[in-house]
């Protein structure tokens, strides 16, 4: 009995020191990969340090993952990063030495916009470790040139633009960008924030003042805009309307009145704020309608739009918006005003 269980344990210690030797191993090899991967394309000698599992994408399935890693290297006072795969060798390795060279050379071309500031983010590969190009990249026009990159993007960030001068670029004579964003704040603070939406989905209302996308493909070009101009970019503007704790959002050439109700429409709900009245003076007009989150305890409360139209009311669901980054809790929801149209409405609640 005793001689068995001694000779299970002698197993078990010896499958684990086997796995630990085999891990060991892999990391040894990625990154002697890693070194002569640089060494064959740079032709200088880098430091290998961590090796990290592969990040290249979610999509690589766990039981795959051991035979790559990100190795990081060290040259001189630089550090960058290889991807390398066992099975690939070195041939198979990408990495993002160049990631600083190519990046400002891209962001180059956007740094002529006037503002107050601004701040210009580039990707052109996917995954964790931004900027992995293969072998044969070694310069900016390999990069342009290269089909396994599938596309330069570029994400501007600014305040108080010049929009005229934005309407003026012509992105025919850059033919490597794909597609270029342009998010003009309302508030400089929140060009220092950790906030960074990389397209302008609905609360990017409440924080732009204007909003500018370039796409080489037309097809590309986001729904909201009714037109554009090929080589050109398409521009958005907002503005914000408050009334009380009503704010709402809409086209800089909207022609919106906002006001207190009068009335007390009849209603067995429970009424957070006053009643307000929405009047479109011009043609058919729409944004968003927000309320201050603060105003209900979220964690128990659900927030509801009420309308009033006629002798009933009608109450739907609001969004909730919690931008932390930025300060931002709303409640919120969609509207569309034919010209001549009046809305009456509150925020209401109802318990989760």
């Amino acid at each position: 009995m005793h001689k068995a269980f001694t000779i299970l344990i002698l197993t078990l210690a010896c499958s684990t020191a086997l796995a630990g030797c085999g891990s060991s191993g892999r990391t040894r090899k990625l990154k002697s990969i890693a070194a002569r991967y640089v060494q064959e394309k740079y032709d200088f000698k880098a430091r290998p340090g961590r090796v990290s599992n592969d990040g290249i994408s979610w999509l690589t399935p766990i039981w795959e993952k051991s035979k790559a890693g990100i190795v990081e290297m060290t040259y001189g006072d630089r550090t960058f990063y290889v991807h390398a795969d066992l099975d690939l060798g070195t041939d198979g390795c990408t990495d993002n030495y160049m990631e600083e060279e190519f990046c400002s050379r891209i962001a180059s071309d956007f740094e002529g916009i006037p503002c107050e500031d601004k701040e210009i983010t580039v990707t052109y590969t996917e995954g964790h470790y931004k900027h992995l190009v293969g072998k044969d990249v070694r310069t900016f026009e390999d990069l342009i040139a290269d089909e396994k990159v599938p596309g330069i993007f570029v994400n501007i960030y600014t305040y108080d633009a010049d929009p005229d001068y934005i309407r003026s670029m012509d992105m025919s004579d850059k033919p490597w960008i794909t597609t270029a964003y342009i998010h003009d704040w309302i508030d400089p603070s929140y060009m220092h924030s950790g906030y960074r939406p990389i397209s302008s989905p609905y609360e990017d209302e409440l924080i732009h003042n204007f909003y500018a996308e370039y796409c080489a493909d037309p097809a590309r070009f986001s729904s909201r805009f009714d037109k554009y101009e090929e080589g050109r970019f398409a521009l958005k503007f907002y503005k914000q309307l408050q009334q009380g704790d009503l704010r709402v959002t809409c086209e800089n050439t909207a022609s919106l009145a906002l006001s207190e109700y009068e009335g007390d429409p009849a209603s067995d709900r429970q009424g957070i704020t006053k009643w307000y009245r929405i009047t479109n003076k011009g043609p058919e007009a729409g944004g968003m309608i927000v309320f201050p989150g603060e105003l209900l305890d979220h964690d128990t409360q659900l927030g509801y739009i009420e309308r009033f139209d006629g002798e009933k009311t009608t109450a739907y669901l609001m969004g909730y918006n919690d931008l932390n980054d930025i300060g931002i809790k709303c409640y919120f929801t969609s509207y569309v005003l034919q010209e001549g149209e009046t809305m009456i409405l509150r925020l209401t609640a109802e318990s989760k």
